[in-house]
């Protein structure tokens, strides 16, 4: 099992994942945001240019997706934002991911987070913010399992909606024993 950036050989892989979420009834794949007139090639490379910040709709701000593939298929994808606006801040954070419907409730969901905070780390983010719907209880424990703290939770106008804030913290500080 590995996370990966998304590749040419996983363009089979990739169209499954994406039919199963549709054969489910899931209009919408949180972390997964490519547009969706693209081609598998627009994808690849529209992602690339994400993480690089090329290219950006207005608004956006850099973001790395990663896949969680084993055995050639894929379990579920992240995005890992580099850096917060003000609409992130309320709403979305710095990491959407999504495990597909029938490997949820597996731990992939933890293994998604990690690698996000893996990579904020590589890029010195110094805390991440998670949010979620409070009713979806598996993320919520997810994010807790992985040291997220609820901050608030609060009704979000533009999203129509109740949203859970946690922050979980990169960098680990010195005991007081330590110091």
């Amino acid at each position: 099992m590995e996370i990966v950036a998304l590749s040419w050989e996983h363009e089979n892989a990739l169209a499954e994942f994406v039919r199963e979420f549709s054969a489910s009834g899931e209009t919408h794949i949180p972390a997964y945001l490519p547009d969706p007139d693209w081609s598998f090639q627009e994808t690849v490379e529209g992602f690339a240019k994400q993480s690089r910040g090329e290219d950006l709709p207005e608004g956006w701000v850099p973001g790395t997706t990663r896949f969680l593939i084993h055995e050639e298929r894929i379990l579920g994808v992240s995005n890992l934002r580099h850096r917060l606006t003000e609409g992130l801040l309320q709403f979305g954070g710095h990491v959407g991911y999504s495990v597909r419907p029938s490997d949820r409730g597996k731990g992939h969901g933890t293994r998604l987070l990690e690698g996000a905070m893996e990579l904020g780390r590589e890029m010195s983010i110094d805390r991440l913010l998670v949010t979620c719907d409070p009713q979806n209880v598996a993320s919520a424990k997810v994010i807790v399992k992985c040291g997220g703290v609820l901050e608030n939770q609060f009704f979000h106008a533009p999203a129509g909606r109740e949203v859970a804030r946690y922050w979980i913290a990169l960098t680990q500080r010195p005991l007081a024993a330590d110091r």
